[in-house]
């Protein structure tokens, strides 16, 4: 269940296809589990918070990654799996490899483009966001399954090449996932415990260590 509970009224049901799209995810170095990058270490000028774990949204937060969650709602991708190259604080040959450390089954969607440019209207001091040159901000709201470091599913360029598909394991690698070869990664990832509540634990940590920081 979710750390916070937002109200769903306004949410529209969303039936995807057997897909799951490849999102790429900017994860904190000084973590030890794979957790977005909440202080801005990565020095995008951003400190992010999606994915959402505290409340099993991508997009209703913040106003992030816009284009990318359009399109993949737009493709009725029914999952959204999370990758990342690791450079976290644990040691494994695993290090700097490209690891889909999650996922999100999308059962619900929303256009927050009106809530976000409020929240800037407010705040015109923060920086503009993204949707304000957009038509719509598609949120996502469904159930969250992330995974240590270690128990992440490594895509690898000869993997992705003996499945057909073009292109490296990289951050700007956007592949559509289907049949056996999502069945593949969501069932590895599923025999693998959940690590949800460890990843809101440390993120509340970081946000702690932010808030004291700016003070």
């Amino acid at each position: 269940m979710p750390k916070i509970q937002i109200n769903l009224d306004g949410w529209q049901d969303y039936r995807g296809m057997n897909a799951g799209s490849l999102l790429y995810v900017e994860t904190s170095r000084e973590a030890a589990v794979p957790v977005r990058d909440q202080l801005n270490e990565n020095e995008k000028g951003l400190y992010l918070y999606e994915p959402n774990y505290e409340s099993s949204t991508y997009g209703f937060m913040s106003c992030y990654n816009v284009k990318n969650v359009n399109a993949i709602v737009k493709a009725k991708s029914r999952y959204i799996l999370f990758g990342t190259r690791y450079e976290g604080l644990s040691e494994s040959d695993l290090k700097n490899k490209y690891l889909i450390h999650g996922y999100m089954r999308i059962d619900k969607t929303r256009d927050v483009r009106t809530r976000h440019i409020q929240k800037f209207m407010a705040n015109p001091t923060s920086a503009e966001p993204e949707c304000m040159q957009l038509e719509k901000n598609i949120a996502v709201y469904g159930p969250m399954h992330f995974v240590s470091f270690e128990d992440s599913f490594v895509l690898t360029d000869e993997l992705l090449k003996e499945w057909g598909y073009k292109g490296h394991a990289s951050r700007q690698l956007k592949i559509v996932f289907k049949d056996d070869r999502l069945k593949m990664i969501l069932d590895f990832l599923d025999s693998k415990p959940q690590m949800i509540d460890e990843y809101i634990l440390t993120v509340d940590e970081l946000k702690e260590a932010l808030a004291d920081m700016q003070e």
